[in-house]
């Protein structure tokens, strides 16, 4: 059955010598549209009915958000790929705002690979949420190296790879920028010391300096930063277990005289007493590169 490049579609008649008849191109034309507006339906219908699953009955966005989200997952019938669109769905509807129409442009052009590729980035994580719904910074860290330079390559990071999720939009162009994490490791307020945890892996984590000097002093942690869409997005990414790299980053922060301990909750913070308690504190963005911070 030949290809039809004009139509993008086999036609539906012999090539033989022995065969005539004229080929009814406006019937092909509507067959054509009819099948791919049925498939677009059967695409919207799964997203949403994924999202129904997860959130049951609730308002929708914002209109012009919708429309777009729309116009966007009608040609997705991955399964995989759908399932990541309900998730933004859902995460929209949860919480107005926390994906812009710029990180579904994003999205759009993700394919099922680059898709993968962003759920291992993800999984080798640090995200910093001090305020509690909003990430301050996420970034995997070099472990000492240089991303650039192919450090994370063991944990299926490649230069190569970064130079993909990049063109993707999903982190940042320098693969070695650095983040302050010193709220992490303590913040000395008169009476106690109060550690802000980061999430990895799903949990919640501080630093335990073995030296007190450490306290309240700025710690840069180096790595691949993703950009704000990717932060967008990171949320709705399901993590893979990552346990060679979970025990690659204990042991750099162990060079680190740190000690990365669990703790119960983001809204955890471990005075010097060992009482536990909770208070607002504000945190500026500060992050940076080599070059951009001497």
């Amino acid at each position: 059955m030949p290809w039809c490049p004009l139509l993008g579609v086999h036609c539906l008649v012999s090539t033989a010598s022995d065969v005539s008849g004229d080929i009814d191109i406006a019937e092909t034309v509507r067959q054509r549209i009819q099948f791919q507006e049925e498939k677009r339906h059967r695409n919207i219908g799964s997203v949403v009915g994924q999202t129904a699953e997860l959130l049951g009955d609730k308002d929708v966005p914002d209109h012009d958000w919708t429309a777009r989200f729309f116009n966007y997952i009608q040609d997705v019938s991955s399964d995989e790929m759908q399932s990541l669109w309900a998730k933004v769905l859902a995460g929209e509807i949860e919480q107005p705002g926390c994906v812009t129409i710029r990180s579904l442009s994003i999205l759009r052009n993700l394919d099922q690979g680059s898709a993968k590729l962003f759920q291992t980035l993800c999984s080798c994580c640090v995200a910093f949420e001090p305020g509690g719904e909003r990430i301050a910074d996420a970034r995997v860290p070099s472990l000492g190296g240089n991303a650039g330079e192919n450090s994370l390559r063991e944990f299926g990071l490649t230069f190569d790879d970064l130079n993909v999720l990049n063109e993707h939009g999903q982190i940042i162009n320098d693969y070695n920028s650095w983040y302050d994490m010193k709220l992490c490791i303590g913040l000395d307020i008169g009476d106690a010391i109060i550690r802000i945890p980061f999430r990895f892996q799903g949990r919640y984590w501080v630093l335990m300096p073995s030296d007190p000097g450490m306290i309240g002093v700025q710690y840069r942690l180096f790595g691949v930063a993703l950009s704000q869409a990717g932060k967008e997005m990171f949320g709705i990414v399901e993590r893979n277990p990552m346990p060679n790299y979970h025990e690659a980053l204990t042991n750099f922060f162990a060079t680190q005289n740190l000690v990365m301990t669990e703790v119960g909750s983001r809204e955890v913070h471990v005075p010097q007493a060992g009482i536990q308690y909770t208070v607002p504190i504000t945190v500026s963005n500060t992050e940076g590169s080599e070059e951009q911070n001497p």
